[in-house]
């Protein structure tokens, strides 16, 4: 008798921990549970999201919270404030996990991640990314002629080696540029100078 009661009490642990596990699952699923998400898809929509944006160039890292477009469970589009977008035309469309989840990089080589929060965000940070993305690109271009430059430099290297080929062709004396004077004097400081 004491030993089908102690069958009886493993029993019915087990079962009491079974339920727990099945209800945690339960639990977390319901935890990612979106308005407009079916089974382990999306249903096309407008989506709020917490947008990852990674610059490698110049190591600039941000989180904004954005409306993204989704189709066939994949993100195709991410709405700015002022109307404008990035869209498929800037990269390919990334299948969200079954939590809202996806990420990928653009035609530029920007990263971004994608974490699906609820319906339309309402309000969100789409002027704020534009800003930072444009500021990030300024720090890659050149000021005085707009070429590609490093995000340290002051300009881009052609740029600092007209200046430097200007310094090095200026004359001591006068001031003015000739190839091949190297900071001394230019041909006529030198034959004013020596009497040529």
């Amino acid at each position: 008798m004491e030993r089908g009661l102690a069958y009886l009490l493993l029993f019915l642990i087990f079962i009491g921990f079974s339920s727990c596990d099945s209800s945690e699952k339960s639990f977390a699923r319901d935890e990612f549970s979106i308005e407009g998400q079916s089974e382990d898809e999306f249903e096309d929509g407008t989506y709020c999201a917490n947008v990852t944006y990674h610059n490698p160039n110049t190591g600039t890292t941000s989180e904004y919270t954005l409306d993204v477009e989704v189709s066939n469970n994949q993100v195709i589009r991410i709405n700015w404030s002022n109307g404008g977008w990035m869209d498929e035309d800037h990269f390919s469309p990334e299948t969200l996990s079954d939590t809202g989840h996806c990420s990928f990089e653009s035609d530029k080589g920007y990263e971004y991640t994608i974490q699906i929060t609820g319906s339309g965000c309402g309000s969100s940070d789409a002027s704020q990314i534009r800003n930072d993305i444009e500021e990030d690109e300024a720090k890659l271009k050149c000021p005085k002629c707009g070429r590609d430059k490093r995000e340290f430099d002051e300009i881009c290297d052609d740029c600092q080696d007209d200046i430097d080929d200007e310094e090095d062709n200026t004359c001591s004396n006068c001031g003015e540029y000739e190839i091949g004077c190297y900071g001394g004097l230019c041909s006529s400081c030198e034959a004013e100078e020596y009497g040529w």
